[in-house]
């Protein structure tokens, strides 16, 4: 978001890579874990993503003549980047997304934190709009893991995936079919609850965002007769969002209540697109939107301060 402070809540003169390590450690339970559930091509398609963000940062930083952030943030961009994705996802496809996440949204935006959408988000939802049947190329947990030749050609079968089929011990656990790390629910919550314990994460703003959401599920449950409220926080991926995706640079502001607020309308866009759409665009398109709504604003509320700033300026 542009004008935001960065690293607003560890006051040391370590704050981004503080803020950097803390964020890596947090994914390495649900690297380990698609690792365990998906095997090689798993390891593979992180590591790759993962590397390739941090050499396309250093090189359009190169290229804008701007100073490096620590190298530990562009590879845990790149790891979410791999966690949100298929686990038959082709290298070519994971690149495509990495690429726009980070050359495009992020560094013709000014730079880490200058811009007011998420490039993980961005480059996720990217793939998603360029290669809608990638969407499909899921795999069943703990099967086929020395399988690889996904990583060139793709999945062999595209899925289709109904939870009806699983019982909620399994649901639990991510034995379901689904992205390489927004099935681990509990992996997730205990990643959470270290960002929040580390002090890179405020509480109030995952905290806002999930229980707004679970409580419009349940009204929705009782009225319409919607998705078991439980069932969808576990599997539908939004504890993604709440540990990861809302605590970047630029969806959300640093502190306060303009930051609950933003959760707030995060909830709100989540549980609007419930309605109408699943997978992916439930865990990115809420987190782009907030922060393009928030962007928009902030742009306006920036114009009106110059304009009234300018007529102080030149009043008599």
């Amino acid at each position: 978001m542009t004008g935001m402070i960065n690293a607003p809540y560890i006051h040391t003169g370590m704050n981004g890579v503080y803020l950097c390590a803390v964020r890596l450690l947090s994914v390495v339970p649900l690297i380990t874990a698609a690792v365990i559930f998906y095997g090689i091509r798993a390891a593979v398609l992180i590591m790759f993503c993962s590397a390739a963000f941090a050499a396309s940062d250093i090189l359009f930083d190169r290229l804008r003549h701007s100073s490096r952030d620590s190298i530990l943030n562009s590879l845990y961009c790149g790891a979410l980047l791999a966690l949100l994705l298929p686990p038959d996802t082709p290298l070519y496809i994971a690149f495509t997304g990495v690429l726009f996440a980070c050359g495009i949204v992020r560094h013709l935006s000014g730079g880490k934190g200058s811009g007011f959408l998420s490039p993980v988000a961005m480059g996720r939802f990217i793939v998603r709009v360029l290669f809608p049947a990638n969407e499909g190329a899921l795999a069943m947990p703990c099967e086929g893991r020395a399988y690889i030749k996904s990583l060139v050609f793709g999945s062999e079968a595209y899925m289709t995936v109904s939870t009806d089929e699983y019982y909620t011990a399994e649901l639990a656990v991510g034995r379901f079919p689904s992205f390489l790390g927004t099935s681990f629910f509990f992996l997730m919550l205990a990643a959470l609850i270290y960002l929040i314990a580390k002090r890179a994460v405020k509480a109030y703003i995952p905290v806002s965002y999930f229980l707004m959401l679970f409580i419009l599920m349940i009204l929705r449950h009782m009225f319409s007769g919607g998705p078991d409220p439980v069932i969808f926080m576990i599997t539908s991926g939004v504890m993604f969002t709440a540990a990861f995706l809302l605590n970047d640079d630029e969806t959300i502001r640093p502190f306060g209540v303009p930051a609950a607020a933003q959760a707030f309308l995060c909830a709100f866009l989540t549980f609007a697109l419930s309605f109408v759409t699943a997978g992916i665009d439930l865990i990115v398109v809420p987190v782009l939107l907030t922060g393009a709504l928030t962007g928009m604003f902030d742009y306006s509320e920036a114009v009106l301060r110059a304009v009234k700033e300018d007529r102080l300026r030149v009043k008599p």
